[in-house]
């Protein structure tokens, strides 16, 4: 009897400790719909969409924590445990999509995982003091309520218990239910508005009803794009082995500075760079392959789109023109500032090539970058010119904004607690200016890497080429950083091409503002060494010293979405197989939201088929 007693008491006393937490998720449910102003109506469906959410998540948990209530006393601890977890993740995930404008995602996933994540992580002291207040904050929160509701009769138990399972059971039933069928409404109309607004929402699970109204009513959704590509398929990479005709053994130099935009490349903040480009062509409108690093250099180094990232991970599988240019008797160096086992470069890109890697530096970004451009110029003091040689430096700098102390040229303040960053920020001038100054020290080390080129007679016939994976935006199209939108400022990094001084060049039509794409960059390196193959037969690109040049649309990726890339429209789709994310169409000038514009069904056909061409059917 008295057993029974106690499991009933404490069944209520869990019950209780159960809502109390429900409650303190909800608030940081809520939260998140702060983050973008809408309507009224807009506003009220999402806090539907919010309550709806929680629900579920908590329902999920109270099965699982069944088996545990055995354990009585024990079950507490249990699912404080838990309930902190999951509070600290929305807490974070709040952080990183206000910064970034995504939520947790396989990236996020990655970087906590990989051991070797740390060189491209750089926090200061005021994010880690939070962090860690945050989380003595959840768990007093949980230890007060557990003390608490140790000393409430088991008459208040019972009375509070009734009253709030009558505000909560029936109306979140109800509430679940109306937000579900007024998404599915929606999500027929493709209302952009309502459907952004519920992006918000983490782990938001929408209900549809594409299929049903289709096959019951007749009626025709809007179009929504999708690019669903099997990540374990076997490639068909090259679709012909590559041939060489008359080769030419040229020497080639790519420079890459990670982050670094085009429209911040200037006598001011890149003085060498600048002199560089009287010496080549700088394409003004040249987009990356992706907004973040992996997949940025990945369509540098492959002429690929990014979304083959995934597949040629799985497979371990090396660019081909690697294996042409051994064929001719290539020596090759790598040189990084950042640590090729994170992004996964040493299973990709360099996986044929890894005994020329050289990638452990010690210190800041800026320290690095200092070690990584002098080894360069050893290994250059020292080469054996008569053999050709593929070089390739990456240097880190700007991504983490890092600068020595006494080249802070455009002032800026090392101190930022980047936890206080929003678009109205006074804070973002100073961090842009930090930007600029990683860039200006960059600069220097690049002039001091070109003028041992020209010392050992190795810059006039050689390809030298100046480049980054991505750009890097301070709000000035609604994003910070990168990786979470298409604009002009996260997509159109640097790109100036020196050709050797003999080489007979076309310059394209247009030049130097037509559209261009990492994705060229290997087919008119191939065509320079003398690979007789036409591009499609190993890229997605093309040779930009082709006069017949012209690309329609440049293709962006990360790791959620697609762009495709027009001198027009930004068209922007989801790269994964739900339907949270949805079109969008902005201008690629202002990237302002465009309405009733779709994306061309010749452009879509166009990429899906560029998107599974190397893929083994």
């Amino acid at each position: 009897m008295f057993k029974t007693l106690l499991h009933r008491f404490l069944e209520k006393k869990f019950a209780l400790f159960f809502k109390v937490n429900f409650f303190l998720t909800a608030l940081l449910y809520v939260a998140f719909l702060f983050l973008k102003d809408s309507s009224l109506y807009v506003s009220f469906l999402s806090f539907l969409g919010a309550l709806s959410t929680v629900a579920t998540l908590y329902i999920l948990l109270y099965i699982i924590f069944i088996p545990f209530k055995l354990i009585k006393k024990g079950v507490f601890f249990i699912a404080s445990l838990v309930f902190v977890v999951v509070d600290v993740a929305l807490v974070v995930d709040f952080f990183i999509y206000k910064i970034y404008g995504f939520h947790i995602n396989a990236m996020v996933i990655n970087i906590l995982t990989s051991p070797d994540a740390a060189d491209s992580i750089q926090l200061g002291v005021a994010p880690v003091v939070a962090f860690v207040g945050i989380i003595s904050f959840f768990i007093g929160y949980e230890l007060f309520w557990i003390k608490k509701l140790a000393s409430f009769p088991e008459e208040k138990l019972t009375n509070t218990n009734k009253k709030l399972n009558k505000l909560l059971i029936l109306p979140l039933f109800f509430v679940i239910l109306v937000e579900k069928f007024t998404y599915g409404y929606h999500d027929l109309e493709n209302d952009g508005e309502v459907l952004s607004k519920f992006r918000l929402i983490p782990l938001y699970q929408p209900l549809t009803f594409t299929v049903f109204a289709k096959k019951h009513f007749g009626y025709i959704p809007k179009p929504k794009v999708q690019n669903k590509i099997d990540k374990k398929a076997a490639l068909h990479y090259p679709l012909q082995p590559l041939e060489v005709n008359n080769p030419k053994k040229i020497n080639i130099f790519i420079f890459a500075s990670d982050a670094v935009r085009n429209s911040d490349v200037t006598k001011e903040t890149a003085p060498n760079i600048v002199a560089f480009s009287k010496d080549g062509y700088r394409f003004e409108n040249h987009r990356s392959g992706g907004n973040a690093t992996r997949f940025g250099i990945f369509s540098l180094m492959y002429g690929l789109n990014a979304t083959y990232w995934f597949n040629f991970l799985a497979a371990t599988q090396g660019p081909i023109w690697v294996e042409s240019l051994e064929k001719l008797g290539y020596d090759f160096s790598i040189i990084s500032s950042t640590n090729t086992n994170w992004p996964e470069f040493k299973k990709t890109a360099y996986i044929d090539i890894q005994n020329s890697i050289k990638d452990h530096f010690e210190g800041k970004p800026w320290q690095k970058d200092k070690q990584s451009s002098q080894a360069f110029i050893e290994f250059i003091k020292n080469y054996d010119t008569q053999k050709p040689l593929f070089s390739f430096v990456f240097l880190d700098a700007p991504h983490g904004y890092s600068f020595p102390p006494n080249e802070n040229i455009f002032p800026s303040d090392e101190k930022i607690n980047y936890l206080k960053v929003s678009k109205d920020s006074k804070l973002i001038p100073s961090i842009h200016n930090g930007y600029k100054n990683a860039i200006h020290y960059d600069d220097k080390l690049f002039g001091k890497m070109i003028q041992v080129l020209k010392e050992n007679g190795l810059y006039e016939n050689s390809l030298i080429i100046f480049t980054s994976d991505h750009g890097e935006e301070f709000y000035e199209y609604g994003g910070f950083g990168h990786n979470n939108n298409f604009s002009k400022a996260q997509t159109n990094s640097v790109f100036i091409i020196k050709p050797p001084k003999d080489s007979k060049v076309v310059l394209p039509k247009g030049f130097p503002t037509l559209l261009t794409s990492h994705v060229d960059v290997v087919a008119t390196m191939m065509y320079l060494v003398g690979v007789k193959n036409q591009p499609k037969d190993y890229s997605n690109g093309k040779n930009i010293f082709d006069k017949n040049y012209k690309r329609e649309y440049a293709f962006c990726a990360n790791w959620n979405h697609n762009a495709l890339i027009t001198p027009t429209y930004t068209y922007i789709f989801s790269n994964t197989p739900d339907k949270m994310f949805q079109n969008e169409v902005r201008e690629s000038t202002t990237y302002k939201l465009v309405k009733g514009v779709s994306i061309p069904s010749k452009l879509l056909l166009d990429v899906m088929q560029q998107n599974s061409k190397f893929l083994r059917k």
